[in-house]
C-alpha cells in the first residue's frame, strides 16, 4: 500500500513538472485598419510575426503554442480578438509557464485628465487594432486597446504565478515624422493624425498590481517613436527593435539581462545604418526580473557589463549601485578588480591573466565595508538601541529582543547610505515634498539632505517629482526606518522600469504618492532618493538604495561603445523621528 502510495505521488509530481514547463506565446501583428486611412498602414507586422514566430520555434516553443493574430491577411487582429486571446492565456496559464506577448504595430499617446491612472507624462498610451477607427462625435475611439486594459490583463496572467515576457515594437508617438529618412516609417501615430477626440471618457483606475517573474521589451520611451524598414528582405522582421532582439538570441543568451545587453548593442547597430541623428534614436527599455534565466523562472547570477575604452577597462555601474573600490569581477577565467569608483561609473584594472573581451561577468568577490557601530543595552523589556553613523551622527531607538537582527541589517543599509556624499552640480529633478502635520498648516519643503525632526502619527508625507528637462533620468525613492520594514517608493513594483521621462512641453513628467504616519514602530526614518541621467541605450541601474527590497527593480539594457552616460547623480536623504501621538487627559 505504502508502495502504491508512493507511486502515486511520484507520478503526481512528474505530471506537475511537466506541465509547469509550457511556453505560450500570443504574436499581435496590426497592419492595415480598412477605417484609417491607407498612409496610416504598416506593412512590416506581418513580416514581424512570421520572424518572431520562426524565432520561438527555435527556442522551445512548440508551434502549436504559439498564437498569430495579424500574419497573414484576413487573419483578424481586431481588439476583441486580442483580449479574447489574452482572457484566454489567462485562464490557461499555471505556476511556471512562460507567456511571451509580443506587439508590433501602431501607438498612440492620447491626452487624458486628472485622477485618470496615467503614465508620467500626463497621457494614456493606445495601441490600434485592425478595427481602430475614428470616433466621430464620441468622447473616445471605437477599437484599439489602451495601456491600462493590456496591463490588466498581463496582471491576471501574473497572477497565476506564469512568468510573463511582454515585448512591443511600438511607440508612444508624440510628435511630427518631419525630416525622417524616407526608408523608414515611424510605428507611431499622433492624435491629431487621427482626428480623436482629445477629452476621453472617464475610467475608474484599477490599482497596479505586482508581478513577479515579469520580464519587458519595449523598443522605444513614452515620449518616443520605434520605426520599420520599408526594405523587404525574405524571412527578416521590418521592425529595427524586433531585428535587433532577434537577432540578439542567436547570441545564446543565458538570462534576459544578457538578451537585453545583446539586443540594445544589436539595436544602435541597425538604428546607425539608417544615418539618422543619434538624437533621432529611439531608446529601448528593459524591465522586470532581467536576472532570470531565459525561458524559466529560476534566478541567474547577476551580471556586470564590463567595457573598454581608450583609458582602459570600466564598469557602467558606480556608488549608486552598490559597487566599491576592491570589487572583483570575473568573466572566462579573467578577473577585474575596481581601482576607483564614480556615482555611476568604476575603473578596472586586470588581475592575472590579460586576455578577455568585454562583455557580462560576475562579481566574485566584495570589498569589506565597516559595520556601523551599534550599541544595544537592556531597557526594561525592550533594549535602547544607539547607531552610530557617517561622521559621528548618533540616532537612537527602542526595540523588542526579536527585532535585533533586523535592526542590524537595516542600520548597515542606513550607514551605507548615509555615508554617500553630497552630490555635485545641478538636479536631475525637481523633488519636493507637502508635509501635514496634525494641526498645522501644510508646508511645502524641497526633498534634499535634511532633518524634518519629531513627526507625530497622522502626520501625511506627498512626495513630488518631475522631470523638466529634455532627457530622461533614472530614479529611485526608498522609505527607510531603523526600526520596521523598509518600502519602495519609486517604482512601486519590480516589473515597473525606473526611468523617468522627460515631459511633454508644455508639461513636466511628474510622479506623486502620499503616505501617512502610522506605527507600531517608532524611531528614525529616511525617505532617500537617487537619481542619474541616461543615455540612449544604456545599462540597467541597480540602485543599491533598492537592492535587499523585495521585488527589486532592474531596468534597461547594454550601453554602446559611442555614448556614455555623464558620471553623475542627485541625492537626497531627508530624515525625521517618528513619535506616538500623545495621551489624552482623563477628565
Amino acid at each position: 500500500m505504502m508502495l502504491r502510495t508512493a507511486l502515486l505521488l511520484y507520478c503526481a509530481l512528474q505530471l506537475a513538472d511537466a506541465r509547469a514547463g509550457e511556453r505560450y506565446a500570443l504574436l499581435v501583428g496590426v497592419g492595415q485598419m480598412p477605417a484609417l486611412p491607407a498612409s496610416h498602414w504598416l506593412d512590416g507586422p506581418p513580416r514581424d510575426l512570421a520572424a518572431m514566430r520562426g524565432a520561438l520555434l527555435t527556442q522551445g516553443f512548440s508551434a502549436h503554442q504559439i498564437q498569430t493574430l495579424g500574419a497573414i491577411p484576413g487573419q483578424q487582429s481586431t481588439r476583441a480578438a486580442i483580449l479574447a486571446s489574452l482572457a484566454r492565456l489567462a485562464s490557461r496559464a499555471a505556476p511556471g509557464d512562460v507567456v511571451l506577448l509580443y506587439w508590433s504595430g501602431h501607438g498612440v499617446l492620447r491626452p487624458g485628465f486628472p485622477g485618470q491612472q496615467l503614465g508620467p507624462l500626463g497621457h494614456g498610451v493606445h495601441l490600434l487594432t485592425q478595427d481602430s477607427a475614428p470616433a466621430a462625435g464620441s468622447r473616445r475611439p471605437a477599437g484599439g486597446v489602451a495601456s491600462a486594459e493590456l496591463g490588466r490583463a498581463i496582471d491576471a496572467i501574473a497572477a497565476r504565478r506564469a512568468q510573463v515576457v511582454a515585448i512591443f515594437d511600438t511607440c508612444h508617438a508624440a510628435g511630427s515624422t518631419r525630416g525622417a529618412p524616407e526608408a523608414l516609417v515611424w510605428r507611431g501615430l499622433a492624435p491629431h493624425e487621427l482626428r480623436w477626440n482629445h477629452s476621453p471618457a472617464r475610467e475608474t483606475p484599477t490599482p497596479a498590481q505586482p508581478r513577479p517573474g515579469f520580464v519587458g521589451f519595449f523598443a522605444a520611451e513614452a515620449q518616443q517613436r520605434s520605426a520599420e524598414s520599408r526594405s523587404v528582405i525574405p524571412g527578416q522582421a521590418s521592425g529595427l527593435f524586433t531585428r535587433a532582439l532577434i537577432g540578439a538570441l542567436h547570441d545564446s543568451p543565458a538570462s534576459y539581462q544578457s538578451w537585453a545587453g545583446a539586443t540594445a548593442q544589436r539595436y544602435r547597430q541597425v538604428l546607425g545604418e539608417y544615418r539618422l541623428p543619434v538624437s533621432r534614436w529611439p531608446s529601448p527599455v528593459f524591465a522586470g526580473a532581467l536576472d532570470t534565466a531565459l525561458w524559466h523562472s529560476a534566478p541567474a547570477s547577476a551580471v556586470w557589463l564590463v567595457r573598454r575604452d581608450a583609458h582602459g577597462w570600466y564598469l557602467p555601474y558606480g556608488q549608486l549601485d552598490g559597487v566599491r573600490t576592491g570589487d572583483q569581477f570575473e568573466r572566462e577565467g579573467v578577473r577585474w578588480k575596481v581601482e576607483q569608483v564614480g556615482w555611476g561609473e568604476a575603473r578596472l584594472s586586470q588581475v592575472g591573466a590579460q586576455s578577455a573581451e568585454p562583455g557580462w561577468a560576475s562579481r566574485i568577490g566584495a570589498a569589506h565595508v565597516h559595520a556601523p557601530t551599534l550599541t544595544l543595552r537592556r531597557a526594561g523589556a525592550m533594549h535602547a538601541a544607539t547607531l552610530r553613523l557617517h561622521g559621528g551622527t548618533q540616532v537612537r531607538a527602542h526595540v523588542k529582543s526579536g527585532q535585533i537582527p533586523a535592526l542590524r541589517s537595516q542600520a548597515g543599509r542606513i550607514a551605507d547610505l548615509m555615508a554617500l556624499p553630497a552630490a555635485p552640480g545641478q538636479p536631475f529633478v525637481d523633488a519636493q515634498i507637502e508635509l501635514r502635520v496634525p494641526g498645522k498648516p501644510a508646508r511645502r519643503l524641497a526633498f534634499a539632505d535634511g532633518d524634518l525632526g519629531p513627526l507625530p502619527v497622522g502626520t501625511r508625507i506627498r512626495v513630488i517629482i518631475e522631470n523638466r528637462g529634455t532627457e530622461s533620468v533614472d530614479l529611485a525613492i526608498a522609505h527607510l526606518p531603523l526600526t520596521g520594514a523598509p518600502a519602495r517608493i519609486f517604482p512601486a513594483f519590480a516589473a515597473d522600469s525606473n526611468r523617468l521621462p522627460p515631459g511633454i512641453a508644455p508639461s513636466a513628467s511628474r510622479f506623486e504618492r502620499h503616505f501617512e504616519v502610522t506605527g507600531p514602530h517608532f524611531g528614525p526614518e529616511w525617505l532617500a532618493l537617487v537619481a542619474a541621467p541616461v543615455a540612449n541605450g544604456a545599462m540597467p541601474r541597480r540602485f543599491d538604495l533598492l537592492a535587499t527590497l523585495t521585488d527589486v527593480p532592474i531596468s534597461r539594457g547594454d550601453v554602446g561603445p559611442v555614448e556614455r552616460h555623464a558620471d553623475s547623480a542627485q541625492l537626497a536623504r531627508l530624515r525625521w523621528t517618528s513619535i506616538a501621538p500623545p495621551l489624552k487627559r482623563q477628565p
